[in-house]
């Protein structure tokens, strides 16, 4: 939040003070990158750690995916995520050794809380600590159950949804010694504009007791975008999210080409989640291949309870996926500032005196200068009106204004403020007397003002637009006063 005090002084009788209040504006940091998790078939059988490319404020979601190096069934474990890094290791579920060759992966990370991009498209991200397990045919022990998961705020429309487990709390082997056990991943569905369901997968590992509570991370982006935003050094990161067609089948069907959505780009960052359950054996992505256009996916599954890791045409999975440009670290952050000129004081007789009898007008510009929006509604200006000046009610502008006139500026914000009445509690304008209660209704003195109006608050609706490299996006007010 930032808290701007201006003052102006009328022939040294008093103090004019303007501040912009606005509300904490939601933003955070977020990276995606590529790692190679490490060859656990030789002697470094322990996790390693990966570094951030800058260090977050709080620790953040980290979400992964693998690639298809190694025949064996395998998946990888995030754990001990902190704001400099996270630690990093392939598993492999019973019936195979517990080592794998290196795998190249694929990763986001975002800071928990609801963020806005440049354009204005909502991010949420959280954990959620739970026991609810999903299970493949011939698990016995435990129920089936999912957890609900509901967002901050309503998205626009159902989004993609990232999730990925973020502790160990339930394996009782020496992995990467021994295989895992209970092998377990997560797994999410039925995403919607208020939420989702979210659960610890166990595909059909029955070997080892029932997973105890885990912690997910997940990630929810609004589906079908494809936009931009400049990352700390000022790179361009072209950026696009999209829910895949039910058509990836298993690990013994091959790989399913899905279009990430990011083109012309040599090494493009994708990460992608299985949202779909529709295979009764569970399951979870790796990818075959990434190129300029599109990410080849599969289901991999364990081989506990049979040999076979396919998936028929019938049950083949939807998958949530994001795609980079390339790697980044991005620190979204609105920048609000305000700035304020008095635009002349005209006393009765067209004399520019700042004496009793004068009005006074001033010109308030509020302005964003940062690479994302503040929350949706957070921006408002708080007016304290000096004892010795009273508000003129008079439409400042055309008929029907308002005593504060509002015009949106170059490049535009996009919010509005309408002026309804002086007792409306619907337009963005509301008057105080002592600065707390803002319901009080400005009347006519007899002169035209109300000298009562000690504060006026300003709040326009909308999402503020972020500074896109043709200048800070700002909007004006403008207002009278009488000085008594």
């Amino acid at each position: 939040m930032r808290t701007l005090t201006f003052g102006a002084s009328l022939a040294g009788a008093f103090i004019f003070l303007c501040s912009l209040l606005p509300a904490p504006a939601q933003a955070g940091r977020l990276e995606a990158g590529t790692f190679t998790a490490h060859d656990t078939l030789g002697s470094n059988r322990t996790p390693d750690f990966v570094p951030f490319q800058e260090q977050f404020d709080v620790p953040p979601v980290v979400v992964a995916i693998s690639d298809s190096s190694g025949n064996n069934s395998a998946s990888i474990r995030i754990t001990n995520v902190t704001t400099t890094g996270f630690d990093e290791l392939i598993l492999e579920p019973d019936n195979w050794d517990g080592r794998h060759v290196a795998q190249p992966v694929q990763y986001i990370a975002v800071e928990p809380g609801r963020h806005l991009l440049s354009d204005g498209t909502i991010i949420e991200a959280g954990f959620v600590e739970l026991n609810n397990v999903q299970f493949g045919t011939g698990f016995s022990g435990g129920v089936a159950s999912w957890r609900t998961v509901n967002f901050a705020g309503p998205m626009n429309g159902a989004p993609i949804i990232l999730h990925q487990l973020q502790t160990a709390n339930s394996e009782t082997r020496n992995v990467a010694n021994d295989s895992s056990r209970p092998h377990i991943t997560s797994i999410a569905q039925s995403a919607s504009s208020t939420g989702f369901q979210l659960a610890i997968e166990r595909s059909q590992a029955n070997s080892g007791p029932f997973p105890t509570t885990e912690r997910i991370g997940w990630i929810a982006i609004q589906s079908g975008q494809n936009a931009s935003f400049p990352d700390t050094a000022g790179t361009t990161i072209n950026w696009s999210t999209r829910i895949s067609p039910a058509t990836i089948r298993g690990w013994d069907n091959g790989c399913s080409g899905v279009s990430h959505g990011v083109s012309g780009s040599a090494n493009p960052i994708v990460i992608a989640k299985k949202t779909t359950r529709n295979n009764g054996d569970g399951g979870w992505l790796r990818y075959c291949a990434i190129n300029s256009a599109n990410i080849t996916l599969r289901v991999d599954e364990d081989r506990d309870q049979d040999n076979e890791r396919g998936v028929a045409a019938g049950d083949a999975e939807s998958a949530s996926i994001i795609a980079f440009s390339q790697s980044f670290h991005a620190n979204l952050r609105a920048d609000l500032g305000v700035t304020k000129v008095n635009t002349g004081a005209v006393n009765a007789n067209g004399t520019d005196f700042n004496v009793p009898g004068a009005s006074v007008s001033y010109l308030i510009t509020v302005f964003n200068a940062g690479n994302a929006p503040p929350a949706e509604g957070s921006v408002f200006v708080t007016e304290a009106l000096p004892e010795r000046l009273a508000l003129i009610l008079a439409d400042f502008g055309t008929a029907g204004s308002g005593p504060i006139e509002f015009t949106d500026g170059s490049p535009a914000t996009n919010v509005s403020c309408p002026f309804a009445g002086f007792a409306s509690t619907s337009d963005c304008y509301s008057f105080s007397t002592d600065g707390n209660d803002f319901t009080y209704v400005p009347s006519d003195s007899g002169d035209g003002t109300d000298p009562n109006v000690r504060f006026i608050r300003i709040q326009p609706t909308g999402i503020m637009s972020a500074q896109l490299g043709s200048g800070p996006p700002n909007f004006e007010l403008r207002l009278s006063a009488r000085i008594r």
